[in-house]
């Protein structure tokens, strides 16, 4: 089962920051998760929300400023364990900390109502800019639009459903989509995460990874039901060599 660091360890660290990446790795992590926006002038940019509320407790969006504008906010400001500045990285900031570790990447890209116009094609020539990058990797997005511009463009990238407000009745439909869209994973939230949906979800042909897990028990629940990976904001509490495999 993969440990999978979300949005690096962000237990820890202030989220989808560098800081939080090289924590990761320095806690051996080898899977990562991280959220990809694109700036106002089309720089691929890591962070969660579309804006800035909640961790530099501001309210402008990222699609409304460039990355001169960007990279001049502290984004740890809400993180009160540690509030010294830390900047949106770059994607390829991202990558250069946590790539040469890494094994299994998820871009998660954030593109609700095709906010970023043209983001899948940034995303895909960066998958491709870089030798085995494309392999490794999976992109997720809880937008079903996005997915499939995904796959209209490409064939070969792996894609992973994002499940929203899923309960049991509504997993049926959801595996449809994911079907449609050629996904290879599956991922959904650990409230809806049993024994029956993990096993309907692995009879339809998909991995399950399992969002967000955050303690050792949970953990080794995943593991007992057949989770194929947990994506955690603790990674070094969770038991990683025993739970590998």
């Amino acid at each position: 089962m993969r440990i999978i660091s979300h949005r690096g360890a962000s237990g820890y660290a202030p989220e989808n920051t560098l800081k939080a990446f090289r924590l990761a790795v320095e806690m051996g992590s080898e899977d990562f998760e991280f959220d990809v926006h694109q700036t106002k002038d089309g720089i691929l940019v890591v962070h969660h929300d579309f804006d800035l509320a909640h961790t530099a407790l501001r309210k402008e969006r990222i699609a409304d400023l460039t990355w001169a504008e960007l990279k001049k906010i502290n984004v740890a400001k809400h993180y009160k364990a540690d509030t010294a500045f830390q900047h949106v990285p770059r994607l390829e900031e991202v990558l250069d900390v946590i790539g040469p570790r890494a094994g299994w990447l998820n871009f998660e890209v954030k593109n609700d109502g095709n906010i970023y116009p043209g983001i899948e094609d940034k995303v895909l020539a960066f998958l491709g800019s870089k030798p085995g990058l494309l392999e490794k990797s999976v992109v997720s997005s809880f937008d079903n639009g996005t997915l499939k511009r995904f796959r209209e463009r490409s064939p070969e990238v792996k894609l992973a459903y994002l499940g929203h407000g899923l309960n049991t009745v509504l997993l049926l439909p959801a595996l449809k989509k994911a079907k449609a869209v050629g996904a290879v994973n599956f991922h959904l939230a650990l409230r809806i995460a049993f024994k029956l949906n993990v096993s309907r979800i692995k009879k339809a042909g998909f991995r399950v990874c399992v969002y967000t897990v955050n303690t050792k028990r949970d953990a080794l629940r995943m593991k007992k039901i057949g989770v194929d990976g947990i994506f955690t904001n603790h990674p070094d509490i969770m038991g990683k060599w025993q739970l590998k495999g």
